[in-house]
């Protein structure tokens, strides 16, 4: 594997995963969690500074998944092939690898019904997926001079 990291194409891969990673989970939060949270009182609501640092936590720590996952699948061999079908196999692999010691996890320290991890575990893999599929499309490695 002699290729160089191209570190503007893996800025921009990495921008696209986060985007990617942000807008699952929102819609995930919408449609799968809402329904079993117990709605907070109206002096509550969204604008303690905790919950101001909670969201800064939060998307800082999909800041750096999501250049991890760039640069993990950079230094593999899915990134010296062409074509979406490596990505989505990185994408495959790495969402089994996330989601599911996620999901026996919460299956084993909650007390939400089982279709909620369930549901949070086949979403995780396909955002998973749909992150290495827009990897393999919006990185390619830059040429080493050999």
């Amino acid at each position: 594997m002699n290729t160089k990291l191209n570190v503007t194409k893996w800025a921009i891969a990495s921008i696209v995963v986060f985007l990617i990673i942000t807008a699952v989970t929102f819609i995930m939060i919408r449609l799968g969690v809402q329904p079993w949270v117990t709605p907070l009182s109206q002096g509550q609501a969204g604008t303690s500074p905790v919950t101001l640092s909670a969201r800064f936590v939060t998307y800082l720590s999909r800041l750096i998944l999501s250049g991890i996952f760039t640069y993990v699948f950079t230094k593999t061999n899915y990134a010296d092939k062409s074509g979406i079908g490596h990505g989505i196999r990185f994408g495959f692999g790495i969402g089994l690898l996330m989601y599911i010691p996620n999901f026996v996890y919460v299956l084993g320290y909650s007390d939400l019904p089982t279709t909620v991890p369930f549901t949070y575990m086949v979403v995780g893999v396909i955002q998973s997926i749909a992150c290495g599929a827009a990897m393999a499309y919006f990185y390619t490695p830059a040429k080493t001079e050999a």
